[in-house]
């Protein structure tokens, strides 16, 4: 990058990342803080840096090639079209495997598209990002779930030389309080799943969300930009103990949502 050789430095990170637009987002960087630059006047900023270069071959117009290995004629099927999958499915086609993915939800991306809110990740960028990959000659299917649509004999039965499943971790902690399957109660990830879908989701002028995380931030936020006047974080420690990123929790005050400390609910 400093040499100007921004596509240099592009194939270089994809030689093991394919989602640099994706993490250049989203990736809460703590290599920074560990950085030994630090120690003289400042960490590298590899996390704006990279997003730079990524966000450069985007807005050029033109996809960078990505080379590929001769073909072997072997067949992988990728159990979850995922960043899990979509990862594997990558490394797997430039070492010159022929690769299906098997996608449970319309859309590819997994969390990335239904975990993450539009404003951290647009879909649009997300959507770029993915068909990187498909154009290496990778072939998918939505709408497909495993263990009902087809299992893994169903796959073997079809010739595939190899199996990867990346079906992801799309279940929520449950409270463990009385009252927590009422009507109008969700649980984080269901509740940005939902909401990625397009799913039209019956909400008041007041929440409160339960829980200090990043999830947490994204759901407040959300509701925020979905015009919940009062939009309410309660978490059961300090802020000090919060697992959410220092920038998040910012940012979600900046932008008028409440927190209230040491605060967890008996039902």
């Amino acid at each position: 990058i400093r040499e100007g050789d921004y596509e240099g430095a592009v194939t270089t990170i994809r030689e093991r990342n394919p989602f640099l637009l994706a993490c250049g987002r989203v990736c809460p960087h703590p290599c920074e803080s560990n950085c030994r630059r630090g120690i003289e006047d400042e960490p590298v900023s590899i996390n704006q840096l990279k997003r730079f270069v990524a966000d450069y071959e985007m807005n050029s117009g033109e996809r960078l090639p990505i080379a590929t290995a001769p073909q072997t004629r072997k067949r992988i099927a990728v159990i979850g079209g995922g960043p899990a999958g979509l990862t594997c499915a990558y490394f797997l086609r430039r070492l010159g495997h022929q690769v299906n993915i098997f996608e449970a939800m319309p859309k590819l991306g997994g969390m990335l598209r239904y975990g993450i809110p539009e404003y951290r990740l647009p879909k649009e960028v997300l959507d770029w990002e993915i068909q990187s990959i498909l154009d290496l000659g990778v072939d998918y299917h939505t709408n497909v779930k495993f263990g009902y649509d087809f299992d893994l004999s169903s796959l073997v039965a079809s010739g595939f030389d190899a199996i990867f499943l990346g079906i992801g971790a799309w279940k929520d902690a449950s409270l463990r309080v009385e009252g927590e399957d009422l009507k109008g109660c969700y649980t984080g990830i269901d509740f940005l799943s939902r909401l990625a879908g397009g799913e039209k989701i019956p909400i008041g002028e007041t929440a409160a969300i339960i829980g200090g995380g990043n999830t947490a931030m994204d759901v407040a936020r959300s509701l925020k930009r979905l015009g919940v006047d009062d939009a309410r974080i309660l978490y059961r420690r300090t802020r000090t103990e919060m697992p959410a990123i220092e920038r998040e929790i910012e940012e979600a005050l900046e932008e008028g949502i409440k927190i209230e400390f040491l605060a967890a609910p008996a039902r």
